[in-house]
């Protein structure tokens, strides 16, 4: 998995977003499992309550990818089709799972379809939340888009999408 690490994450009291000011340069180089997607990670920047991935994705199949729809939930949570950043922490529960804090959008957005061969490059981002904080001294990784391969993914059959979380990650 890729881990990204972020020093100075944390809320303040009164649910503030502490200042995390930093940038990344990591140059990470993933591969989906099953189809041959390829993925890359140049930059990942922490900045004005913000958090900003410079990202590739290569569609190297004989099938044209669709991503999957994705809207920002309502708060930040265990389920979600599009790219994010990840990390593992507690449910309401006790429990322990991994947490998506979801992008907000995608610059300039994935051809809808990718074509087999195409490769997007651009910028993911998204807010970072007061609560839950990202953690500190733990890993962070971005996890994907989740793409449908050769038609739009019905959101049920894993085995007919492509879905990736880093192998690598940051730590604040």
């Amino acid at each position: 998995m890729l881990v990204l690490a972020a020093a100075g994450c944390g809320s303040t009291p009164g649910g503030r977003t502490a200042r995390i000011e930093r940038t990344f340069d990591v140059h990470w180089r993933d591969a989906a499992s099953a189809h041959p997607v390829h993925y890359r990670i140049d930059r990942i920047v922490f900045h004005d309550g913000r958090w900003r991935v410079r990202a590739t994705v290569s569609n190297d199949t004989n099938e044209p990818l669709y991503e999957a729809t994705w809207s920002p939930p309502g708060d930040y949570g265990v389920t979600w089709n599009g790219p994010a950043l990840v990390y593992s922490g507690l449910d309401v529960l006790g429990q322990r799972r991994l947490i998506y804090v979801p992008a907000e959008q995608e610059t300039p957005e994935i051809a809808f379809p990718l074509r087999p061969g195409a490769t997007w490059r651009g910028t993911i981002e998204g807010k970072i939340p007061a609560t839950p904080a990202l953690p500190r001294g733990e890993d962070i990784w971005v996890r994907y888009p989740v793409f449908g391969v050769g038609q739009p993914w019905d959101g049920v059959n894993t085995a007919l999408a492509v879905q990736w979380i880093s192998a690598k990650a940051v730590r604040l």
